[in-house]
């Protein structure tokens, strides 16, 4: 996590920090482990990199073994403080993981990186207002550090206030425009309010990835906007088929005529305005995309069910539409049954699908208050 480089001590410790620079942590941490085996002199550094690498494979038991390794070498390692927090807390452990990351900022005041811990260990503990305090100073200690202002927005979510988080991914914008983590979060962020609509959100995720191709959550966000885009296409089948029932006289009202079949002239006129209404959700939905969301919205209509059951919703509701405007019907419960046997089982999936989403968003808030009522209890126990 530090900006200090170790690799002076040993040519096998600069390279296993290459190799983390570019991302190949499994060589770095096969590299490392050699090296401890080869050599008798023991280095604090190649246990803090051990830690490291650890840590990025998310074995928080491993990178806390290493981490106290480092320091039983060298008690004052910055970095050996903050990857023993960062794995306490994960572990369970937060108000170890908080003592630990003060000591890593006494031991090195004028670095952002121990107060990011510090706030994450705060966040843990359910201490808000402090994670905000540790991530402000961890700001104002470097101003154009993308993890401080992270540390800052992750705060920020968690006292609910999304304003701010919003305020805290333009500024991380203002000085690394491409950044594409901060740009994915704000649009999701705006998503959420309501201030994008489905294809511009689209765009932003589609430019963010191409900032960061191999971000699995940028690319997991791109295909969730495509999956609803492709759901929304049963909004248009549904209103065709409501007209189409209306023009064709399934469901005669008022002193509207009545007498089968309906003229062929206002059923060809509708027919076509059907297709150009068609015509037009599919240029919005598919062509005005940027290039990349148009491959993921075809990836994932290959690949997912639900892409493939909403689109054959939206086929099926419009073929009863077609059907009841181009056949001449003369029998009225024919003509009804079509409607509702093209309508039912897209309503029905529509209301399914959104009210599973909505336990799955209720389910995460409770988890989310749980977890931070359990840490704010645990506080209050050590308090006593």
């Amino acid at each position: 996590m530090s900006d200090t480089p170790y690799g002076g001590g040993h040519p096998n410790v600069a390279r296993a920090e290459a190799l983390l620079s570019v991302g190949r942590t499994q060589d770095a941490c096969d590299l490392l482990t050699s090296h401890t085996k080869e050599v008798s002199h023991k280095d604090a550094d190649v246990y803090a990199l051990l830690a490291c690498c650890f840590y990025r494979m998310q074995k928080w038991p491993a990178s806390l073994v290493m981490a106290e390794s480092a320091l039983s070498l060298s008690p004052s390692h910055t970095d050996g403080h903050i990857y023993r927090s960062e794995a306490l807390w994960r572990l369970g452990r937060a108000d170890e993981a908080v003592t630990a990351a003060r000591e890593a900022i006494r031991i090195s005041p004028h670095h952002q990186t121990p107060y990011q811990s510090l706030s994450a260990a705060l966040r843990a503990a359910g201490d808000l207002d402090g994670a905000l305090a540790a991530a402000n100073e961890s700001v104002r200690v470097s101003p154009e550090s993308v993890n401080s202002h992270f540390a800052r927005y992750s705060a920020l979510m968690d006292m609910g206030d999304k304003a701010g988080a919003q305020q805290v991914m333009r500024d991380v914008l203002s000085f690394a425009p491409e950044d594409a983590d901060a740009r994915a979060i704000l649009a999701g962020l705006k998503d959420e309010a309501r201030e994008l609509r489905l294809p511009e959100l689209a765009k932003e995720y589609a430019a963010a990835l191409g900032s960061d191709p191999t971000s699995a959550y940028i690319t997991a966000k791109l295909e969730d906007v495509a999956l609803r885009l492709v759901r929304r296409t049963r909004w248009v089948a549904l209103v065709c088929l409501v007209y189409a029932a209306v023009v064709s006289r399934a469901f005669p009202t008022g002193d509207d005529p009545t007498s089968l079949p309906a003229p062929l002239g206002p059923r060809m006129w509708f027919f076509f305005l059907m297709c150009v209404g068609w015509g037009l959700c599919v240029w919005r939905t598919y062509f005005k995309l940027p290039k990349g969301a148009q491959l993921t919205l075809l990836s994932v209509v290959r690949r997912a069910f639900a892409a493939k059951l909403a689109v054959a919703h939206s086929l099926w509701g419009t073929l009863c539409a077609v059907l009841l405007v181009t056949v001449p019907w003369t029998d009225r419960g024919y003509e009804q049954a079509l409607a509702w046997i093209g309508g039912v089982p897209v309503v029905l999936a529509m209301w399914w699908g959104n009210a599973r989403r909505r336990n799955e968003r209720e389910e995460a808030e409770k988890a989310k208050e749980k977890r931070l009522k359990s840490a704010r209890e645990r506080e209050s126990q050590a308090a006593r």
